[in-house]
């Protein structure tokens, strides 16, 4: 497991096509792997059932162009609809679900546009009984439109690999109107007031990110350290290998390798893969490598 193979090598500079066809290797160290490609190249390079957990934020079918100023930019229009959309995005899939281990873990992060569509291509591919959760991840951010309610949370689909996924019971802090009573077990009071650790929901009340965030890159559709730091912990343990193939800017890498878990990423955006790298170098990564073998 120390050694790093080169997918899709070959003698000679390569063409973008290429890359993004065969997914090319764009940087490696001790820990954690990048991919520059589409994700099914990059899913394709990898070797069967090495991962405890793979996350998937791709396109959400919004129909728009989305850019950050000074950073990575990326088009989610698709001339052919949802069905166009979902033949894209099963393919892909069904190789990420092949890398799971027995013990795995897929994570698919979508919004209203395609979730229905999804979930069902999902349940076709894993089977309906291995579909775990739908997590609720709400948000506050701006917009109040007048024909209908505003639409403030994204849907992340959790299906497990075989039914001996892995799964720790995590807890969560439950805030209180008031302490009911001293005999009331596992009542605490801090300065917000009281409060008790409960098991945690499927509804999570994470704030998005804002631009003065010190955690923000130039990436337009970047996720919270938070959000995924929960979904790694929930899933897998120290040592553990996490995969993210729509990785954009690097959140679920950085908040496995902070985790000491161990990350490969891919994308198809060099700019994306540049901020994903700096953004790793700072992150304590474990020694350990993955073979990365084409199957």
């Amino acid at each position: 497991m120390n050694e790093l193979s080169r997918p899709g090598s070959r003698s000679g500079e390569s063409s973008r096509r290429d890359r993004g066809r065969r997914g090319e290797l764009a940087a490696a160290v001790d820990g954690w792997l990048l991919l520059e490609g589409d994700a099914l190249s990059c899913t394709r390079a990898l070797p069967s059932g090495r991962f405890d957990m793979i996350y998937a934020d791709p396109p959400f079918l919004t129909g728009r162009d989305f850019a950050a100023a000074g950073g990575a930019s990326f088009s989610d229009r698709w001339p052919g609809g949802r069905d166009a959309y979902v033949a894209w995005l099963t393919p892909r899939l069904a190789e990420m679900r092949r890398l799971l281990a027995p013990t795995g873990s897929l994570f698919v992060h979508l919004d209203w546009h395609a979730v229905h569509a999804v979930k069902l291509a999902l349940d076709h591919l894993f089977g309906p009984q291995l579909f775990i959760n739908e997590i609720t991840w709400a948000y506050r951010t701006g917009g109040a439109p007048r024909r209908r309610l505003a639409r403030k949370h994204d849907t992340i689909l959790f299906y497990a690999r075989t039914p001996r996924y892995k799964f720790h019971r995590l807890r969560e802090r439950s805030d209180l109107a008031h302490r009911y009573g001293f005999a009331n077990a596992g009542v605490q009071v801090d300065a917000r007031g009281p409060y008790r650790m409960t098991v945690m929901r499927d509804v999570w009340e994470i704030p998005a990110l804002r631009g003065n965030m010190p955690e923000r890159v130039p990436f337009p559709t970047q996720k919270p350290l938070a959000l995924l730091e929960r979904i790694v912990a929930l899933v897998t343990d120290p040592g553990d290998w996490v995969g993210d193939f729509f990785c954009g800017s690097g959140t679920t890498l950085v908040a496995a390798l902070r985790g000491g878990r161990r990350a490969v990423g891919g994308d198809l955006s060099r700019e994306a893969l540049r901020m994903t790298a700096e953004r790793l170098q700072k992150a304590t990564a474990p020694a350990a490598g993955l073979h990365t073998g084409a199957q």
